[in-house]
């Protein structure tokens, strides 16, 4: 009997033992228990993450989803959970305090990039938006290309950053790319690098790309290098090591609801626009040049609303010169009725003629720029109708002549190895042609700028081989001999068909303009970071006139082809098109009676 009453009061004290008291260490296994538990956020002042309202409480997209958070597990869990703010004095403190914390229900909150480093010392939750740093510089700062410019830029100024953050680690991790020692400015925690470098001229840091990307849309002028910019692998909340609250906040992050709830939290605070492209760039390989897009589409919004609001200042304007000329008039007329009585009649029927005369002016003005807006719309519309026209009706005949030769390469077995190579190439150059015409004959998104660039690994040695083969033909025709050079092993990442364009444009240019019997130049080299292709002729050349007008549409220029040939003014237009769109440049050098080179440089990466 005695031995059966010890074994009921250790079972009853070994119970106890298992009951949470409050005060002890909350962990979610024991809120799910108690029914209620409290979360201890430290946070610091990261706009529009968090930041303090007008009555210093935090407010923020992150506070909006703990908040969410909060809500989620009353519903899903029946458990009541207190968010207790915690300010602290910086990051490095945050992340401090996480990492020696005891207590599993300590987040760490302030916008918090995933890093390897912090991942030894805490536990992230999944990230709940794409985390991207750029680099900026100083208002008036040139946009930076090539080595050279960089490495200037970034000797003559200096970079402004945190202490501990990844900001710090970002720029290390570029003084150590570049091999240079520019000046490194550490600030307080509690101070902006934004403004700090907008407070001077010479200098740069990174900043994140939603805070960057709220700035231009708010007009600031701060210049962004497009050269240096890190994705990295998200934005999360901290707990310490082995907090099985990053389990419970991890399914709430899963959760299809939340992916809702987060969309219009994180749209609230940066706008619909800026979220919906942050959030896209988790699958993002051009990284660089989504960015542009966006800074591009922001910049012309800012230009259409600047440009309203001009319009705006402009009406009011008008309106306040005819009120303040009404005003006087009334004033005038006041002034004669005093002294001259009887000339009042004549008076104000001069002035309502002089007005109504200005009235009219003005309203025909308005109707002949309506008229004018009209016919040019109309235009306009015909034009990519007759564009549209054109390509869907050649495309047919070329179609045709594709199927026609691979009939006669299937059906004749006898064909020599030279006939089946001429056949090969005119299906080849029939198959570019049916894709030139789909992605060139499209006139609207050609004028639009909304042609998209395929890149493909490019072996230069073959690309030129295949510009030899396709223009061979015309080439000997005027017995002139093309001469093909490029450095051993070159290649490029870059859009197969566009350079295609580009170098055959240039090519069949030069030689439509060349007598008969002479040379033809085309050469490919490596350069700082360019392949630098150049065509040289030794055509008629080009006068000062010629060389504003050459990568212009339908221009005529002095020079005539030297064999009838037609020339419709369209093709450096088009080849100017094509190496904006893979990020090039093309210029050209000349002068009369001594032969033109062009030059074509685009970038290898």
């Amino acid at each position: 009997m005695r031995i059966r009453s010890v074994l009921i009061i250790f079972v009853n004290l070994l119970l106890l033992s298992q009951v949470p008291v409050m005060g002890q260490t909350e962990s979610w296994h024991q809120a799910q228990k108690q029914g209620h538990a409290k979360l201890n956020l430290h946070w610091y002042i990261s706009n529009p993450f968090i930041y303090k309202n007008q009555s210093g409480n935090p407010e923020g997209l992150e506070v909006e989803i703990l908040e969410s958070f909060q809500i989620y597990i009353q519903n899903k869990y029946n458990v009541t959970l207190e968010l207790k703010w915690i300010e602290n004095n910086s990051f490095n403190n945050i992340l401090e305090h996480i990492s020696s914390e005891p207590k599993p229900n300590s987040f760490g909150v302030s916008a918090f990039s995933i890093t390897e480093k912090r991942n030894t010392i805490v536990d992230f939750t999944k990230p709940y938006l794409s985390d991207v740093a750029v680099l900026v510089s100083s208002k008036g700062t040139p946009i930076v290309r090539t080595l050279g410019e960089i490495n200037k830029m970034m000797s003559q100024m200096t970079a402004v950053t945190i202490k501990g953050t990844t900001y710090e680690q970002f720029l290390l991790q570029l003084r150590k790319q570049l091999n240079l020692d520019f000046e490194i400015l550490y600030i307080e925690s509690d101070k902006n690098i934004l403004d700090e470098i907008s407070q001077d001229d010479d200098r740069f840091g990174f900043i994140d790309l939603p805070i960057y990307l709220m700035l231009i849309k708010g007009g600031g002028t701060l210049t962004r290098q497009n050269f240096f910019t890190i994705k990295g692998n998200g934005y999360a909340f901290i707990a310490p090591k082995n907090s099985d609250w990053i389990e419970i906040f991890n399914e709430f992050l899963a959760d299809p609801k939340t992916s809702t709830k987060l969309a219009n939290i994180t749209s609230k605070y940066m706008g619909p626009e800026l979220y919906n492209f942050i959030d896209g760039l988790y699958g993002q390989e051009n990284l660089g040049a989504s960015i542009l897009t966006k800074e591009k589409e922001i910049q012309l919004e800012q230009l259409k609303n600047a440009n309203l609001l001009i319009e705006k200042e402009k009406n009011t304007r008008v309106t306040y010169i005819i009120i303040a000329i009404v005003t006087t008039g009334l004033l005038a007329i006041i002034i004669i009725l005093f002294y001259r009585e009887q000339k009042v009649a004549k008076i104000l029927s001069r002035k309502n003629k002089q007005i109504e005369r200005q009235q009219q002016s003005i309203q025909n003005k308005n109707e002949q720029l309506s008229n004018r807006n009209l016919q040019l719309t109309n235009l306009n519309e015909e034009k990519n109708n007759l564009v549209k026209i054109l390509a869907h009706d050649l495309r047919s005949p070329i179609n045709q002549i594709t199927g026609l030769l691979e009939i006669l390469k299937v059906g004749n077995k006898n064909f020599k190895d030279d006939d089946l190579k001429i056949i090969h190439q005119a299906k080849d150059s029939a198959e570019r042609l049916n894709q030139m015409i789909t992605k060139i004959l499209d006139f609207d998104a050609l004028e639009g700028n909304r042609m998209k660039v395929i890149p493909e690994d490019i072996n230069i040695k073959e690309l030129l081989k295949s510009v030899k083969n396709d223009l061979k033909v015309s080439a000997d025709k005027k017995k002139i001999k093309i001469h093909y050079n490029s450095q051993a092993n070159i290649s490029l990442k870059s859009d197969h068909l566009f350079l295609t364009q580009i170098l055959e444009n240039i090519v069949v240019n030069a030689i439509k303009f060349s007598e008969r019997g002479t040379d033809i130049f085309v050469d490919a080299q490596r350069k700082k970071g360019n392949i630098i292709f150049s065509v040289r002729d030794e055509g008629p050349g080009l006068t000062d006139e010629d060389k504003s007008m050459i990568f212009k549409k339908f221009q005529k220029l002095s020079a005539q082809p030297t064999g009838g040939e037609n020339s419709t003014g369209l093709g450096l237009s088009i080849v100017k098109k094509y190496v904006d769109l893979l990020n090039g440049e093309v210029w050209v050098e000349s002068e009369e009676h001594k032969g033109s080179t062009f030059y074509v440089a685009l970038p290898i990466s």
